[in-house]
């Protein structure tokens, strides 16, 4: 018995650490590695890189009362007021009153971490007088890209300038294939490849469609010029499509002749030829 203890000791942990096991969303590389994290459960990356604008452009904005909330993901802001001149501000908090700016975070802290919820969030801190924000990622595959949620949640303990905001798109949502698409153009439903299977499918199709009538028509043309062909005898390769069902026939029944033969409990496989 005292050598099942160790055995049953072993168990317990291997069970504790599967069951407190953290999921967690790591930040990438690159030019948009800190809009961009994997998520550790193997769900898929989440991609902000949409709304991430080089420019300096606030790409999310919202308001509440007497106060404009303008956000830009992965560079700072660089258009505006006194949240520019840093070139550091992921965030920039603007008073209508008196057109009062502060930043609300450096955009360099951006950080992402996953409660024991599952919920998802964008996190910076750094602005001005401490000010932070907290950005919560709501997955909803049915908002594109252009259809996107961004709203001022709350500040926690007023007079700390801990804001928290809720981002509600499909590019909050983790995918495979880690991206979600553009912003601002296009179908805001288009994970956005730049094509579209289904209009390569119909170019296609038609094209096909073109070449087989020039086929008949062109040779049509050649046998009634060149042969003095009339009729029936106008149809190039005449005896081949005459042919073509019963060769199509054929060919279905030789393909298929193994499962008959094996259905009708003969040994199956193809003939001797």
């Amino acid at each position: 018995m005292p050598s099942i203890v160790p055995i049953i000791a072993v168990t317990f942990l291997l069970l504790a650490s599967i069951t407190n096991g953290q999921v967690t969303c790591s930040s990438g590389v690159g030019e948009f590695a800190l809009c961009k994290c994997e998520m550790s459960d193997g769900s898929g990356t989440i991609d902000l890189s949409p709304f991430a604008d080089a420019g300096g452009n606030p790409t999310l904005t919202t308001n509440v009362g007497n106060y404009d909330y303008n956000v830009n993901l992965c560079f700072p802001i660089a258009v505006g007021g006194s949240c520019a001149v840093t070139q550091s501000s992921a965030g920039c908090q603007s008073r209508h009153s008196d057109s009062s700016e502060w930043s609300m975070a450096n955009y360099g802290t951006a950080g992402f971490n996953v409660d024991g919820s599952g919920s998802v969030s964008l996190q910076f801190s750094g602005g001005d007088d401490n000010r932070r924000m907290d950005i919560q990622l709501i997955c909803d595959e049915s908002k594109g890209v252009n259809q996107h949620e961004f709203v001022y949640d709350r500040e926690e303990n007023p007079g700390y300038y801990h804001y928290y905001f809720k981002f509600t798109s499909k590019c909050a949502c983790p995918h495979k294939s880690g991206v979600c698409g553009k912003a601002g153009g296009g179908s805001s439903d288009d994970d956005d490849d730049g094509s579209d299977p289904g209009v390569v499918g119909i170019v296609l199709m038609v094209l096909a469609l073109v070449a087989f009538i020039t086929y008949f028509v062109v040779g049509a043309v050649f046998l009634r010029v060149k042969h003095q062909k009339t009729g029936t005898d106008l149809i190039i390769h005449k005896e081949f499509w005459k042919d073509f069902p019963f060769l199509i026939k054929d060919g279905v029944m030789f393909t298929l002749s193994p499962c008959i033969n094996l259905y009708q409990g003969r040994k199956g496989g193809y003939s001797n030829i």
